[in-house]
């Protein structure tokens, strides 16, 4: 019965870390958990991790859970709306100060979800990204340089 137990809360993990990588990708998921990005997505394709990689796993779920991000987060505002929003809201920020601002109001909404016991919404959980990620004035640079990156490691 215990290994049932168990299993199931393999289960919940592993639906928590495909819903991740599907919202965000399998190497950012494999990153915040410290887990290798082919291991993550065997994981995810339902093997059985080795015991070094699920004591990691566990350890990125308490994490999520502590954080509030591993509930089912709403996301009846789409992240583009809230950015926009946001925007108008940070306006009299001047624009050089704007995305710093940006990514401390978001970090402002996901402490406060956190605090209530709530799972921040979609758009909390999507916005670092769209703020840290300014869109491409050449798009093949960037993606030569993400290929770089890519080699390091």
């Amino acid at each position: 019965m215990s290994e049932r137990a168990a299993e199931s809360a393999i289960d919940r993990i592993r639906e928590h870390v495909r819903a991740q990588v599907a919202r965000t990708s399998l190497r950012k998921v494999a990153k915040r958990a410290g887990v290798k990005v082919g291991a993550t997505k065997k994981f995810i394709d339902g093997s059985v991790p080795y015991e070094r990689n699920l004591r990691l796993w566990k350890r990125y779920y308490a994490r999520e859970l502590r954080e509030g991000m591993a509930g089912g987060p709403d996301d009846a505002v789409p992240p583009a709306e809230a950015a926009a929003v946001l925007e108008l809201l940070l306006w009299a920020f001047p624009e050089e100060e704007r995305p710093a601002a940006r990514r401390e109001a978001v970090e402002l909404f996901r402490e406060l979800y956190v605090r209530h016991g709530r799972t921040p919404p979609a758009w909390v959980v999507d916005m670092p990204e769209m703020v840290d990620s300014p869109p491409p004035t050449e798009g093949d640079e960037d993606d030569d340089d993400d290929e770089a990156d890519d080699d390091e490691e």
